[in-house]
């Protein structure tokens, strides 16, 4: 199977560099997890909204890695809340990948696992080009993202009622730990002497 591996959105300086950049451009690596080679005539990048798809070539060996930058595709990373889309050869999604937020300089968004088949795990990590990707988190957040579920998808009945009982929760231990704390309160709502609770 091919997968989205990492993609460096936000390298450091001119994004646009052309010689002598060594890693420090924008690239997006795939890794080959089946058993034999793929050739990728007919693949394609997406990075969203109005842009157009980009159309991949070259072959991938089974348990190998495939970099393609900036300059070889003329593909566009977004460094905030930006998204990555790779398709087969007969038009069919095969991995996607997202981040919310502001892309972090010189750090790759790489798969650091790989879990059930409708969840991706990605951090921002130090980019490994050509390599295994770097596993450490380096205390950024992981973040779990469904696939074929819009970053920005309203809340569900059942999540949007669990925030609120969350709230409710969290308002009635403050209030109890207020009054618990204020011997006027405390005298005031349950009688009694002050102190004595």
């Amino acid at each position: 199977m091919i997968y989205i591996n990492e993609w460096l959105p936000n390298p450091i300086g001119n994004d646009n560099c052309k010689t002598n950049c060594g890693w420090n451009v924008e690239y997006v690596e795939l890794a080959n997890k089946g058993s034999s080679t793929v050739d990728l005539d007919g693949w394609a990048f997406w990075t969203g909204g109005k842009s157009k798809k980009v159309f991949l070539g070259g072959r991938i060996a089974p348990g190998g890695y495939l970099v393609f930058t900036k300059a070889e595709t003329k593909l566009s990373l977004k460094n905030n809340n930006g998204g990555l889309w790779l398709y087969g050869p007969d038009g069919a999604l095969v991995d996607h990948a997202a981040f919310t937020g502001a892309a972090p300089v010189r750090k790759s968004f790489s798969r650091i696992g790989y879990g059930a088949a409708d969840v991706q795990y990605f951090a921002f990590v130090d980019p490994t080009p050509g390599a295994a990707n770097n596993t450490i988190d380096n205390g950024v957040t992981v973040r779990r993202y469904p696939l074929g579920v819009p970053l920005d998808a309203p809340l569900g009945a059942f999540q949007f009622l669990g925030l609120l009982l969350a709230a409710a929760t969290m308002l009635a231990v403050a209030w109890a730990y207020i009054v618990y704390k204020n011997e006027n309160l405390s005298q005031l709502i349950f009688g009694g002497d002050a102190g004595v609770w």
